[in-house]
């Protein structure tokens, strides 16, 4: 045990420590606390069973191996290594002996190893390996990461040392079964054998205030860490979106006459849980290396943009708790912080954050996926654009294009809206109204503007259509009353106009009694399924991919084989997959089509790689780097396929275009699923 003077210095680094951390925790919290208020501090029980039970971060994290041997190691080595150095503390202060067992010797020691171990190999990866990911970008920072791997690895070496020292001097401490049960400890024992008992107790006690002092200065560097990525990861993944994967967009009030801005023009205008996101984020680079904006050469990285969120925050707003005196009492009160409307002060839009970069966004969700700390970047990127569309009317030209079509014609090519329903010529169709009772039918067909107006989408309508008369599925369509579903408004930051668009479809649907829709496209998809509750439009919604494999699996569907054996590759699109985990059925049912054989691409999946029409792209000009379609397009022909299969009128157009670009499009073609389908049953 230690004497009284140690006791009494060891409570007093463990105050200065915690003070440390107190003062950090607290700096963080007065720079993210300006955001505006968002509910996530709701189901608290909900959100800490879950954090605790749930498994996506390390699943997330163990995609990549040199990665999982990395940071497994760490998480399991801290959680069983911090067990035993508290062990370790209370037996040395006060001569408390929590834990007897044996066993328990092993778990900590192995703890220890692992820890050391995959701090170790941190830095082989950043310093040797040098993954380019791993680049957080400023000196100040990769100087506390060296700190960090040496401290940490310091805690585990001094714990060795401590307990091998200690076996040396006092053989009698450990009996035979605890001493083979603490291997690595057993191992620093043999190796300073020969060091004699008194001098071994001194050493041993000597790195026990090495491991107390590195622990502690570990415990208080929040308050001057440039990364506080520990400490902030853990509430933001408590106050995680619950209700389903896809954190909802902000459904703004456009009646709220006390609403003076609709984007984010500054940091107070993000919520604090957009903010926490900044502290959260790790800079692993996760979301820039599956990032396509970024992998094609345009100026946009999902980690850079939190990593400038959080240098502007930090410049506006120090943080640093205050010590003041009040009324003869110490009080903390919070640092007064610079006005973002300063003339000195850097803007938000343009100026801290490039508007390349947020144009380039493709809101594919990619970075999403991938972040361990469930980070939201995409939504962050959407109010950005709404502050420029709604706030400055500042916005790329072909954009007011699309809007104003969508304004006039409710699609955004411009077509007249008259013209809706053209395509069903010649087709058993029915429109609901021109029916008695629209509610015979089952189903109502969202077709969407693609397969409504565009030469090449129409035919996959038709092919749906062919499918579903031949399994008996009962569905209308409703031809000119319907309106383009607001997705590319939405997603390019006119929220405006969607909740214009959106609130006449919601009356329409209503009106003929509508329960279940399908639709092909999965923007569609998403927005009449997800965005839609915002406006009290509830509706079953399912993509006709899905439709189709219940059908096959039903028996009322029976592909037949096509005219020519064909090898095609899948693409999955980022909203029917990433948006709603949605990666089976569309496989099913290209199984279920004889003599098909299907090859993935390496980008597949919850990897797939965006076609480059989502978040509105599909309307702007990609005038930066290599064309998103084309990357996605090479991935593609790599595997020598006939034929591409997609599930979405956007995906499929641009697969189209990127196939005329690399001069294949005669050899390989590109299908929907549904024409797969339609073509094998008129086969048969």
């Amino acid at each position: 045990m230690l004497s009284t003077t140690g006791i009494v210095i060891f409570i007093l680094l463990l105050v200065v420590a915690l003070f440390f951390m107190t003062m950090g925790a607290a700096k963080l919290y007065n720079r993210v606390r300006i955001g505006r208020p968002v509910e996530r501090t709701d189901r608290l029980a909900e959100r800490l069973i879950g954090f605790i039970t749930r498994y996506d971060c390390q699943r997330k994290i163990a995609r990549e191996p040199g990665a999982a041997l990395m940071h497994l190691p760490i998480v399991i080595g801290v959680v069983f290594f911090v067990i035993g150095a508290v062990h370790l503390v209370l037996e040395k202060v006060i001569g408390l002996v929590i834990f007897g067992s044996p066993y328990f010797y092993l778990i900590t020691d192995i703890g220890a190893f692992l820890l050391l171990f995959g701090i170790l190999w941190s830095a082989v990866r950043r310093y040797i390996q040098k993954i380019p990911r791993l680049d957080v970008g400023t000196w100040e920072q990769e100087r506390f990461i060296v700190f960090l791997i040496s401290d940490l690895s310091l805690i585990c070496i001094a714990y060795f040392l401590t307990y091998g020292f200690r076996i040396v001097g006092s053989p009698e401490y450990f009996d035979q079964w605890r001493l083979g049960l603490a291997p690595f400890s057993q191992i620093v024992a043999l190796i300073f054998s020969g060091v004699d008992p008194v001098t071994a107790i001194k050493l041993s006690n000597i790195f026990w205030w090495v491991h107390i002092v590195a622990a502690f200065v570990i415990i208080g560097t929040p308050r001057y860490s440039p990364l506080v990525h520990p400490m902030a990861a853990v509430p933001n993944i408590i106050f995680r979106y619950l209700d389903n994967k896809i954190e909802p967009l902000e459904k703004i009030d456009f009646e709220d006459e006390e609403r003076e801005t609709f984007g984010v023009n500054k940091l107070a205008d993000f919520t604090w849980k957009d903010l926490l996101d900044c502290y959260a984020c790790a800079e692993c680079g996760r979301c820039q290396i599956n990032c396509p904006a970024f992998l094609t050469g345009k100026p946009l990285s999902p980690k850079k943009l939190l990593a400038e969120i959080k240098e502007h925050l930090e410049e506006i707003v120090p943080g640093e708790p205050r010590i003041i005196m009040a009324d003869g009492h110490v009080v903390f009160g919070e640092q007064e912080h610079k006005s973002e409307d300063d003339d000195d002060a850097k803007k938000l839009l343009g100026e801290v954050i490039d508007e390349h970069a947020i144009w380039a966004c493709t809101t594919c969700r990619a970075c999403r996926e991938q972040c361990p700390n469930m980070n939201e970047h995409a939504n962050k990127i959407v109010q950005l654009r709404r502050a420029y569309v709604l706030d400055e009317s500042d916005f790329p030209a072909e954009a007011q294009l699309t809007f104003t079509n969508m304004e006039r014609n409710s699609n955004p090519w411009g077509i007249g809206w008259a013209d809706r329903a053209n395509w069903t010529e010649g087709l058993d169709v029915k429109i609901l109204g021109e029916l008695d009772d629209p509610s015979e039918v089952e189903y109502l067909l969202y077709v969407g503007c693609a397969g409504s107006f565009d030469d090449r989408i129409k035919k996959v309508s038709t092919a749906l259509v062919n499918v579903f008369n031949e399994a008996g599925v009962s569905f209308g369509i409703l031809g000119t009353e319907e309106k383009c579903c607001g997705d590319s408004a939405r997603r390019l930051g006119n929220e405006y106009l969607f909740q214009s668009l959106a609130e006449e479809n919601i009356e329409t649907f209503k009106g003929y009694g509508v329960k279940k829709i399908v639709t092909t496209c999965p923007h569609c998809f998403t927005t009449l399924k997800t965005d839609y509750k915002q406006l009290d439009g509830d509706f079953e919604v399912i993509h006709h991919t899905q439709l189709i494999d219940q059908l096959i699996k039903a028996g009322k569907i029976r592909p037949g084989a096509l005219k020519e054996k064909l090898k095609v590759t899948y693409h999955d699109s980022c909203y029917l997959g990433r948006y709603n985990e949605e990666y089976e059925a569309p496989r099913n049912v290209i199984a279920a089509v004889k003599d098909v054989s299907l090859v993935e691409m390496a980008n597949s999946k919850q990897k797939g790689f965006c076609c480059g029409a989502g978040g509105g792209r599909m309307w702007l000009e990609e005038d930066i780097g290599q064309r998103i379609n084309v990357a996605r397009t090479e991935q593609a022909l790599e595997l020598n396929p006939q034929a591409i299969i997609s599930n979405c009128p956007f995906c499929l157009t641009m697969l189209e275009d990127g196939l005329k670009d690399k001069e294949a499009s005669e050899q390989v073609k590109v299908y929907d699923v549904a024409e797969l389908v339609a073509n094998s049953i008129s086969n048969n």
